[in-house]
């Protein structure tokens, strides 16, 4: 770098001195040299340009090709996430038809065991209130029969006594009288 900057000293003093020989009016610098000037102002800037100018391009060249590498997998990735968002929207009737179906076979089986489950319960209903009816009637034929049994109480007591006077009083307290006489017979025998 040092030598590159002693070179480009050298060659700047040696353009100036011919400008310089130049503006001085003495005599007229033959075109000759002013080419030589030219020559040597074009070479040094061609090598500063190379020298200089070719790892900057090149670096620069390279940055240029990494970022066109990323965009390329860039847009690698976003074709991939295309076609995948394409083939998704292309199978969306298809499964929203199968959901659809799901949906109908799920809907069907829980109807099914709701109506298995309202018979069940309809038929417990139903055998409980049988039980209900065989109990009450039970219940009731027994109260039928009681009431009865109290009535045809009521009713031969009624008679009984529509019918009890004195001499029939007499007859039976006489009766009764005997039949215990007749049994404390045998065990006085005995």
């Amino acid at each position: 770098m040092k030598r590159l900057v002693i070179l480009l000293s050298l060659l700047l003093c040696l353009s100036l001195t011919a400008f310089a020989n130049e503006a001085g009016g003495h005599h007229e610098v033959p075109v000759v040299y002013k080419w030589i000037n030219f020559g040597i102002l074009a070479a040094g800037l061609l090598f500063l340009a190379i020298r200089m100018g070719g790892p900057f391009f090149a670096g620069r060249a390279k940055e240029i090709t990494l970022a066109l590498d990323a965009a390329g997998r860039v847009k690698a990735e976003a074709e991939a996430q295309v076609a995948d968002i394409s083939r998704r929207i292309a199978n969306l009737d298809g499964e929203l038809e199968a959901l659809k179906a799901d949906a109908r076979k799920e809907m069907e089986k829980e109807r099914e065991r709701s109506r298995r489950e309202t018979d069940e319960l309809q038929a417990k209903m139903q055998a409980t209130a049988e039980q209900e009816i065989a109990s009450a009637v039970k219940h009731a034929e027994f109260d039928l029969r009681r009431f009865a049994a109290q009535l045809a109480l009521q009713l031969a007591e009624e008679k009984i006594r529509t019918r009890m006077n004195v001499q029939v009083q007499a007859g039976l307290v006489g009766g009764f009288v005997a039949g215990l006489n007749e049994q404390a017979r045998p065990e006085q025998r005995g």
